[in-house]
C-alpha cells in the first residue's frame, strides 16, 4: 500500500519512483553516505542505475554534486533548493499514516515501534542489506532483548528509542 501511494506521488511530482527513492535518500542523510556506491548498496540496485536516475535530478536540478576534497574520484549528491522544496511536496505521502498512528495511545505507538524495529532487524540479518540500525552498530551494547544502551552517547536506551537509520552508526568491524 505504502509503495503504491509514494509510486503515485512520484507521478505527480513528475519523477519516477526509484528518483523519488534518491531525493528522500539524500534529503535525510550527510554527504558522507550520499554517494553513488553507498546509496546503490542501500537501495540494492547497480551503481550505474543510480548513476542515472540521480543524473537526471541534477538535470532537473533538484539535486547537485558535490566534489569530494580529499578524493577527486569520489563525489557526493546534495538536494538544490528547488530539491529541498520537491522534498517537502514528496514527504507528503505518509501524512496519512502519520494521522492513523497519532491517534494510537502511546503504549500502542511503543508496541508498534519495538515489532516493526525486529522485523527490521530479523530480516536485515536473514537478507543482508545495509541497515544503519542499532543491534548492528559498533557502539551498541545490551542483549538484544530488554537491556540496551549506546557507547557513543554513552546512556541506556530504551526499547522505543532503538534507531533504524542512525546517522552515528558505526558498523561492526
Amino acid at each position: 500500500m505504502l509503495k503504491a501511494i509514494q509510486w503515485e506521488q512520484a507521478r505527480i511530482l513528475g519523477i519516477t519512483p526509484l528518483q523519488l527513492q534518491i531525493l528522500l535518500f539524500t534529503g535525510h542523510h550527510t554527504d558522507a553516505v550520499n554517494k553513488v556506491a553507498y546509496i546503490a548498496m542501500e537501495l540494492q540496485l547497480s551503481r550505474p542505475t543510480i548513476s542515472d536516475a540521480a543524473a537526471a535530478l541534477v538535470s532537473k536540478g533538484l539535486l547537485r554534486i558535490e566534489k569530494d576534497l580529499k578524493d577527486r574520484r569520489s563525489y557526493s549528491f546534495l538536494l538544490t533548493d528547488t530539491g529541498q522544496e520537491v522534498l517537502e511536496q514528496a514527504e507528503k505521502y505518509t501524512e496519512e499514516l502519520y494521522a492513523i498512528v497519532g491517534k494510537k495511545p502511546a503504549r500502542e505507538k511503543m508496541h508498534l515501534y519495538q515489532s516493526v524495529y525486529t522485523i527490521i532487524a530479523g530480516l536485515s540479518n536473514e537478507k543482508g542489506g545495509m541497515q544503519r540500525m542499532c543491534y548492528n552498530c559498533a557502539h551498541y551494547e545490551g542483549n538484544k532483548k530488554r537491556q540496551h544502551g549506546c557507547r557513543l552517547l554513552q546512556r541506556k536506551l530504551e526499547s522505543a528509542e532503538l534507531q533504524i537509520d542512525c546517522l552515528y552508526h558505526s558498523t561492526l568491524s
